[in-house]
Formats: C-alpha cells, structure tokens, sequence
C-alpha cells in the first residue's frame, strides 16, 4: 500500500468513528434530556444514589440479574413502577410508574441506563 492510499484509509476509519460516536452521544443526550424533562433527576443521579438509585446501579444489577432480559427488565420498571429492588442498598422508595410516557420514550431511557453498566 502507497503512503497516500494508507493515509486515505487511516482518514476513512478516522471519519467513520467520529461519526458512530456522534451518534451515540446524540441517542445519549435525547435520553438524558427525557430524563431531565420528565423530574426522574429528583430522585435519580447518574452515578450517586439519591432518594432512589444511582443509573449506574439500576444498570450494573439489571444487567447481573437479568443478562440479556436487563433492558426489558428496565423498561418493565419504568412502564409499571418497582418497589424494594435496592432495598439491600438503603434505598426504600417507592419507584411510581412512567407508562404514560409511551414504549418508544422508555425503550430511549432504558437503552441509555443500560449503557452506563461499563
């Protein structure tokens, strides 16, 4: 491969990454942004538990419990409500139940939960 087919090619993958990140930044931030627009940051934080779990707690024991079921498990939780799930982590809330945001909304949140168990 000649020097300027190689810097070509090193630009295309270059290219092609920057753009998958994008848009997972951009499905990121839609869900972040549903989140906050939906008061579920009153009792939710990211990555410290509050009145009820921290996102990257619900993510990290969805995901053990349940595996390949974490998502529906997820969206399960945020569609009905949940009740006494982290109990074992002082967290006694009651969750109530978003069903009004629709499946598309929820799938968005819970997709984005999911992704914070890393």
């Amino acid at each position: 491969m000649r020097f300027k087919e190689l810097v070509l090619a090193v630009a295309g993958i270059s290219l092609m990454f920057a753009v998958s990140q994008t848009g997972f930044a951009a499905d990121n931030s839609a869900a972040y942004k549903l989140v906050k627009a939906n008061g579920c940051l009153a009792c939710h934080s990211v990555d410290k538990n509050k009145v009820g779990p921290a996102y990257k707690l619900v993510a990290k024991t969805n995901k053990k419990l349940y595996g390949k079921d974490a998502l529906k498990e997820i969206e399960k939780a945020i569609e009905k409500g949940s009740k006494g799930r982290y109990k074992k982590y002082g967290i006694t809330a009651v969750m109530p139940p978003y069903g009004y945001l629709g499946k598309q909304k929820i799938e968005t949140i819970a997709k984005w939960i999911l992704s914070l168990a890393k």
